[in-house]
């Protein structure tokens, strides 16, 4: 009789160290903390709209020569460093995307003109709060350098310039979430609107076209949405 209480006993002893292992776990499991540096990898897709504008030149006025827009995918790399100060975050990030897609273009009269962005570079500041210990929602600015590539093709004149690169330089806002998957894994999804400030690029025709050269004032905004992966360390 008294072995069979003493097994019990131990028996009842075992399942309750067993029940408590899971909560106890849980107790002493750490939160993650968001302070450390950061690298990932995102796709995106991003609606660039364009006015062009062409100024006063060879004895014609000032007029809006068109407006065009467009959606284009791009493929993003970034590296950035956060401190999480309570239930706050603060961050840095600096990312490059870029697109191999169409420009978008537009037939103005008997030409056609084109723009494109195919590459980004965004350097941005965060701050975020965190709604739980892995989930991080936040607010951001930034300043970006773009390089856009420009068409204009009028084969009536023989005025074909289809090549001409150009950096333009903007600031954009974004907000954005980001979920700790592990200690070393979260995801990340946001929008970012940025607006580019308007920048002049002159075609140069030859001397076969009826023109010489002619000069447009291109001025860009890019909404764009994307989300991606980042490993943490």
């Amino acid at each position: 009789m008294t072995n069979r209480v003493s097994t019990a006993l131990a028996a009842l002893s075992a399942l309750a160290v067993l029940a408590a292992i899971p909560a106890l776990a849980q107790e002493t499991r750490a939160e993650p903390s968001w302070t450390g540096a950061y690298v990932g990898a995102g796709l995106g897709a991003g609606y660039l709209s364009t006015d062009q504008y062409s100024p006063p030149q060879a004895g014609y006025g000032g007029y809006a020569a068109a407006t065009y827009a467009g959606w284009h995918p791009y493929g993003s790399i970034q590296a950035g460093l956060d401190l999480q100060l309570g239930t706050t975050v603060l961050g840095v990030r600096l990312q490059h995307a870029v697109t191999n897609s169409a420009a978008d273009s537009f037939w103005k009269v008997d030409e056609l003109v084109s723009a494109n962005a195919v590459a980004l570079t965004t350097l941005s500041a965060r701050a975020g709060h965190l709604f739980q210990p892995q989930l991080l929602g936040y607010a951001s600015a930034s300043v970006v350098a773009g390089h856009f590539n420009y068409g204009s093709v009028d084969e009536r004149w023989s005025q074909v310039d289809d090549s001409l690169d150009a950096t333009r330089f903007g600031l954009g806002i974004g907000a954005g979430i980001e979920y700790r998957l592990t200690d070393t894994i979260s995801v990340i999804t946001e929008y970012t609107h940025l607006q580019f400030i308007t920048g002049s690029s002159t075609f140069d025709y030859g001397t076969s076209g009826f023109l010489k050269n002619w000069t447009y004032d291109y001025t860009h905004r890019l909404g764009m949405v994307q989300a991606g992966v980042n490993f943490r360390f």
